[in-house]
């Protein structure tokens, strides 16, 4: 019979979670706190700076533009300032 050494199955199994949950992150759509700065990309560029999430719903994202006012764009198009 083997002998198990306890924290090295703890230390695995925290990998593994860890690397599950990595892995289901690609699959999430991306959530936005109200308030929260965000800049637009389009083909691979940015075209809109320095907006405003408004609300996020099932539809999208809400986001205040300080040109052109706002507009529901799609959470995947979207990344957090910094």
């Amino acid at each position: 019979m083997a002998r198990t050494d306890s924290s090295t199955e703890t230390h695995f199994d925290t990998e593994t979670q860890i690397m599950i949950d990595l892995l289901k992150s690609y699959f999430q759509t991306p959530q936005f706190a109200a308030g929260t700065r965000v800049n637009r990309l389009h083909k691979g560029s940015l075209d809109r700076v320095d907006g405003r999430v408004v609300a996020q719903t099932h539809e999208g994202v809400l986001v205040e533009w300080p040109r052109n006012g706002a507009g529901w764009e799609q959470p995947g198009a979207l990344c957090q300032q910094g």
